[in-house]
């Protein structure tokens, strides 16, 4: 049996659990847990400054890139995130290297930012970038199933508003001769796009009519799996996937030529992808792999705005709200399950919290995409959260900003749709028009 460096570890009590089962929460204090690393393992076979980021330079842009699993953007830092799992359990879908899209010069002048990019992570397989966390969990679902046959894992379960269950859809349609998948979404409010790739990869999938939405799917997939242990968990309560998703900044950095941006724009619904993100970002800078941190925008819907809350209470009171439909549906959570990972993260970061109307995110949406950027709802509130710091005079006009888009736009074609026929044409709508089959009929039409 090969040796990992890597194990649980209580975000409370600090109790360490070794990786030969799946933790959910902390057996003794029942907080969450996150995945530490042997540092001074990978202080060996890594390096620290310079030599990390040339170790991991020579991975992604040289031969060994060749060599599986170092040709996803997830696995080739394996090292760092996971050191000592076995590459013959990594399953990956060539997952990562998604764009560090540069805003047109048109857009930015009207912005009045010089330097603005979005990672564009809706270029993963399913779409989103579920897939980074999937991906480890999947893995290490399969590691377990081969070395310890005595958990009789057979399935992996989650609850999800569209994008995690796309995710667990597909990778475990690649290995469905070993695992099987069990997706709770809450009724009617997923798009069709992300249904249908639940459905097409061969998920059983449940639609559950709760009065709470995603947030009473959770508490049924979690007490459901507590029944059946048969079946892995693989929501960001899972400390693996935080592993996975931690590669997007990195990524970013990498991208950057080890720069760190001066703000990081991030939507946020469940929290994972927040945590990873912070954690992510805190190993970059002990290892000086990055000389200082970001400071981070972190954006949510009106009617979902739980930690702008907690943050207008400073940091006090931590209040989810009830169910109401956004069209930004994917992040549509109000109690974050990975809220006491960020509570334990935010204080070491400068962290900015916006909330964004719903009549702003189509608007706002439309008009990223006007400029050649294929993103979503999701995406569009960070972006409309970004341009309210810019507003406020946070965000200058010559800083470095990383807006992180979440997933595709193709997923929410249908919401788009609509607002290019019903909405305004100063808010980018885009109707089209019904012409006659000649040429004269054209004419009329096409004005230029």
């Amino acid at each position: 049996m090969k040796k990992v460096h890597f194990w649980h570890k209580c975000i409370k009590c600090d109790s360490v659990f070794k990786p030969d089962r799946f933790f959910y929460t902390c057996p003794k204090c029942n907080n969450l847990l996150l995945i530490e690393r042997d540092e001074k393992w990978i202080d060996k076979h890594v390096g620290v400054g310079k030599k990390a980021q040339s170790f991991f330079d020579k991975v992604r842009f040289g031969k060994k890139r060749d060599k599986y699993p170092n040709g996803s953007g997830v696995f080739m830092w394996l090292p760092l995130i996971l050191p000592g799992f076995p590459s013959e359990d990594v399953i990956s879908l060539r997952e990562g290297f998604t764009d560090l899209f540069e805003v047109p010069d048109w857009l930015k002048r009207k912005l009045n930012l010089k330097k603005l990019f979005i990672k564009m992570e809706g270029q993963l397989p399913s779409e989103s970038f579920k897939d980074r966390g999937m991906s480890t969990a999947i893995s290490e679902a399969i590691r377990l199933q081969k070395l310890y046959p005595k958990l009789k894992i057979k399935f992996i379960g989650c609850a999800s508003t569209g994008d995690t269950s796309a995710a667990a859809a597909i990778y475990s349609a690649y290995v469905k001769d070993r695992l099987k998948c069990i997706i709770f979404i809450p009724y009617e409010k997923v798009s069709p796009g992300q249904l249908f790739q639940a459905m097409a990869h061969g998920a059983l999938v449940l639609s559950i009519k709760h009065p709470r939405g995603f947030d009473g799917c959770m508490d049924l997939i979690q007490k459901y799996c507590v029944n059946h242990p048969e079946i892995v968990l693989v929501n960001s309560k899972n400390d693996f996937r935080i592993v996975g998703q931690e590669t997007i900044a990195l990524e970013i950095c990498q991208d950057l030529h080890w720069k760190a941006p001066k703000w990081i724009v991030i939507p946020c619904g469940n929290g994972g992808n927040l945590t990873a993100l912070l954690v992510s970002l805190l190993r970059m800078k002990k290892r000086k792999m990055i000389n200082s941190l970001p400071g981070i925008i972190v954006a949510q819907t009106k009617v979902a705005n739980t930690l702008v809350r907690w943050k207008k209470s400073k940091f006090k009171n931590y209040n989810p709200s009830s169910f109401h439909n956004t069209i930004a549906s994917a992040m549509n959570i109000q109690d974050s399950v990975s809220f006491p990972r960020i509570q334990k993260l935010y204080k070491k970061f400068r962290i900015e919290f916006y909330d964004v109307a719903e009549k702003n995110i189509q608007k706002t949406r439309a008009l990223f995409m006007g400029g050649g950027a294929n993103i979503c709802p999701q995406t569009a509130v960070a972006l409309d959260a970004l341009l309210q710091a810019k507003k406020k005079n946070i965000i200058k006009e010559k800083d470095l900003i990383v807006a992180i888009s979440t997933a595709s736009g193709i997923k929410f074609s249908e919401s788009g749709i609509k607002h290019h026929i019903k909405g305004k044409l100063r808010d980018f709508a885009n109707p089209y028009k019904i012409v006659k089959g000649t040429i004269k009929d054209i004419e009329k039409v096409v004005k230029f």
